[in-house]
């Protein structure tokens, strides 16, 4: 999309980038409704205070801050603008949110800070949730709780402060580029081993603090090269979201007794004692309930009888089976590939293999796409279309199943010759017993419409709509892409007419189709033609 940026505006100074090239940009959302300062309180310190913490907390790239409030702000604007803030006043923090991830996407992905962290049932954190999954880091800063009013808005005048009250979305200390911020394990026993990936578990102690990746590393098979750096090979073995996992990564190595464990443990990486310890780590995610992806190095080979059994069974537990096979040579390890191997992360995800060789598979096969994971089921060569579809405007017909409903729309929609594929995600009140509550209700999703919940208040469904169709068009990046929205609500909704017609000025043909009549659904062959009000397209 061409227009990213939600509105012009004065970008503050970016001179670290100059000094650490490669460093993700972080922008700052800072909504003032949920946490106010008092004006007094507003100073210029509050800039250099945020960007001092980022660079302790390791982000050493460039700062883009946002405030969002009211009407009733506005005379905040121009002290915010002192402390380094472009203000947005009746501005919606989850969709600008997305519209700077796709300033970052595709090579590139950004870090998020929010202020304060939002509710864990809000709309701003499923949408913070999408991007998580998207490879982007989130930064959610949680003010004490406090009752003293004089106390106010100390939180952004204190870096130690801004530090210690910011948290990963999982409430656990902020996870950079697949690593938990300062919260490396030392591994002495098998208590401490224990303890660490009781943290994989549902028990309530836990959570707040869940690893759900982990890498077994062999030091004896594939040790580390004394020209190689730790550090860095550590943060590339931890980018796993190249092959769609996410969240926090934790590193075991194991086998080189003479090595320094300090260095690893300065690397983010923790030791234990040998091979009893990893076989015994595998075979206690066979009694927990959380998902876990684990990961070998390198690809043991072959792999005996008994790692073997472990192995398959995690694999029927749901639990993902990563094996790395670095690059070698005909006399073994090439000690030159192997530095350029660890120091590459497109190199390690290359050469990231099942269980049983190939490409490995996260997940389910089949899955519903609800956007909490990147959508890859488009026309990557060509034309995609995208419906999105509010049901409680325009309902299906009764005594059809959702692939009959389907081939109705594609019907409807699609030319003879053209064979464009086509989602279509519906938009149903979960709140009450209606025709798409049914669906989501008996989970019937191995459809090929897509079911979401979009509560049962018709301002949520249209920003939840909202946001998934530029969530959507962050994935989809695509030469031709066609969205139609079928609602009855999109016209009295200025925002979102005016995000539809920045989409279509920006390469998508974007048109939106209105129903007819009472709104009931129709039972006969006619629909949903019978239904079709007028087709709005929104290239004037």
């Amino acid at each position: 999309m061409a227009e990213n940026l939600p509105n012009s505006e004065v970008i503050s100074d970016c001179g670290l980038e100059n000094f650490y090239p490669n460093e993700r940009t972080t922008f700052v959302f800072w909504d003032l409704v949920k946490y106010q300062i008092p004006r007094a309180k507003l100073q210029p310190a509050v800039e250099s205070n945020i960007r001092a913490a980022l660079y302790k907390m390791g982000l050493y790239g460039c700062v883009i801050m946002r405030a969002y409030g009211e009407k009733k702000l506005d005379h905040l604007k121009d002290d915010l603008y002192e402390a380094g803030f472009y203000y947005k006043p009746n501005g919606e923090v989850a969709l600008d949110v997305i519209l700077y991830a796709n300033t970052c996407a595709p090579t590139t992905r950004g870090n998020f800070m929010v202020i304060p962290r939002p509710d864990p049932d809000s709309e701003l954190h499923r949408v913070l949730k999408c991007l998580q999954s998207r490879s982007h880091d989130l930064l959610l800063v949680k003010p004490p709780d406090d009752d003293d009013k004089a106390q106010d808005g100390l939180l952004l005048h204190s870096v130690e402060s801004l530090v210690e009250c910011t948290q990963a979305l999982d409430g656990g200390k902020p996870i950079i580029r697949g690593r938990r911020m300062g919260d490396t394990p030392l591994i002495g026993s098998f208590s401490s081993l224990m303890s660490l990936l009781c943290r994989n578990s549902l028990m309530p102690s836990c959570q707040g603090s869940e690893r759900d990746t982990f890498v077994f590393w062999d030091l004896v098979k594939y040790p580390i090269p004394s020209s190689a750096c730790i550090k860095s090979a550590g943060e590339n073995i931890a980018a796993l979201q190249h092959i769609g996992v996410h969240g926090c990564v934790e590193i075991l190595a194991y086998g080189d007794k003479k090595l320094n464990q300090s260095d690893l443990y300065k690397a983010g990486i923790m030791f234990i004692q040998g091979y009893c310890q990893m076989v015994w780590a595998l075979n206690s995610f066979l009694h927990r309930g959380r998902q876990a992806n684990i990961m070998l190095i390198p690809r043991p080979d072959p792999i005996n009888g008994r790692l073997l059994n472990i192995l398959r069974r995690l694999e029927r537990n749901h639990h993902n089976v990563l094996l790395l096979k670095p690059p070698l040579d005909g006399r073994g390890l090439d000690y030159d590939d192997f530095n350029i191997f660890l120091h590459s992360v497109h190199s390690i995800v290359k050469c990231t293999q099942g269980l049983h060789g190939g490409k490995p598979i996260i997940g389910d096969r089949r899955r519903m796409e609800d956007f909490s994971e990147r959508i890859t089921h488009y026309n990557k060569d060509g034309a995609t279309v995208g419906f999105f579809w509010d049901v409680e405007d325009f309902p299906f017909p009764d005594g059809l199943s959702p692939d009959e409903i389907y081939a109705k729309i594609v019907s409807a929609f699609r030319e003879d010759d053209d064979v464009t594929p086509m989602s279509i995600w519906a938009y149903v009140d979960d709140k009450d017993v209606s025709w798409g509550g049914d669906f989501l209700k008996d989970k019937t999703w191995e459809s090929s419409i897509n079911f979401l919940p979009g509560g049962g208040d018709k301002s949520a469904r249209l920003n939840r709509m909202l946001h998934d169709i530029h969530l959507w068009a962050l994935d989809t990046r695509v030469h031709v892409a066609y969205v139609f929205v079928v609602s009855d609500k999109v016209k009295r909704h200025k925002e979102f007419s005016r995000r539809l017609k920045y989409m279509h000025g920006s390469d998508y043909k974007v048109f939106l189709v209105t129903p007819s009549g009472s709104g009931e659904p129709a039972n006969g062959s006619e629909w949903p033609e019978s239904h079709f009000g007028q087709t709005y397209s929104f290239a004037s």
